[in-house]
């Protein structure tokens, strides 16, 4: 049976993939998004203003979004429907068998699984196969067998029973509502998180705003050396305000924690054509603060 939670999502998710219900629509070029103004109206001041006031959009439930980048916009309609985006939406399906009990077939398997020892000997190196011998001389590392039977009571797991309570009592209620990882792992998507960054700031959805952000920092670290980075860092820099730190702060923090990064040539022409980007990594190096 599916949790609270997880039946939430699944009602959101069936509303945006089927568009029943749906009383407002978003375009961006070729693309319709039959959208909810309940769902999207409260966590958007843009939107929430646009449906409220006597505009046309509220007379004609239709928002044209063809200026923005189209990418953004897809990532920005699923953020609202999925709480996240780049990822794989948790199914209804998967769900069930996340939050599924096991077996006690299956406890056991996961146990015997488990509790396999490590055969030493079959590891090709030195220090271990120094430690397995080590070990076979001196014997097993283990307490005495009379020790044994003072720590058996401490066991419980074969003494309780294989029920439903048991298992739901050790997983947590909130994982099965956590979202598959990115599908690209090995992309960082640092400008598109950028851009979806900047249409949340453009349309005032600061869940959506706090979430590009997170990510964006993320995949900075992780893809530090990513031919994106530049291209990254001017999108950055070009979309949002001076007086927003966001994201330009997760910029001059990578180049405080990696010097050489001034050193590429791809980072060095984009800091040529980014004025603002240009002038606080000269503030920076100058040991002056970044900001006024």
């Amino acid at each position: 049976m599916d949790s609270p939670n997880v039946e939430l999502m699944s009602a959101l998710a069936s509303l945006f993939e089927n568009g029943k219900y749906s009383d407002l629509t978003l375009v961006c070029g070729m693309k319709r998004y039959q959208v909810h103004r309940a769902v999207i109206c409260p966590r958007s001041e843009f939107f929430e203003g646009a449906v409220r006031h006597p505009f046309r959009e509220s007379e004609t439930g239709v928002i044209d979004l063809t200026e923005d980048d189209p990418e953004a916009v897809e990532h920005m309609v699923n953020y609202f429907y999925h709480l996240d985006y780049l990822s794989k939406p948790l199914s209804r399906r998967s769900s069930r068998r996340s939050s599924r009990p096991m077996s006690p077939l299956s406890r056991r398997q996961s146990n015997r699984r488990r509790s396999t020892k490590l055969n030493l000997a079959l590891i090709e190196d030195p220090l271990v196969a120094m430690m397995a011998s080590a070990t076979t001389a001196a014997g097993p590392l283990t307490p005495p067998a009379e020790q044994n039977d003072q720590f058996e009571s401490l066991d419980t797991s074969t003494k309780l029973p294989d029920t439903p309570m048991a298992e739901q009592m050790e997983e947590d209620p909130f994982d099965v509502i956590e979202e598959e990882p990115e599908a690209d792992v090995g992309k960082p998507h640092l400008v598109t998180h950028a851009k979806v960054y900047a249409i949340a700031e453009k349309y005032g959805i600061p869940g959506l705003k706090s979430l590009a952000r997170k990510k964006f920092a993320q995949q900075m670290e992780l893809h530090i050396s990513s031919t994106e980075l530049p291209e990254a860092c001017q999108e950055a820099y070009e979309t949002t305000v001076d007086s927003d730190r966001g994201l330009r702060d997760v910029v001059i923090q990578a180049f405080r924690a990696h010097p050489a990064l001034s050193l590429r040539k791809d980072v060095e022409a984009v800091v040529r054509d980014t004025p603002g980007l240009a002038f606080e990594l000269f503030r920076m190096a100058s040991g002056l603060p970044i900001t006024s």
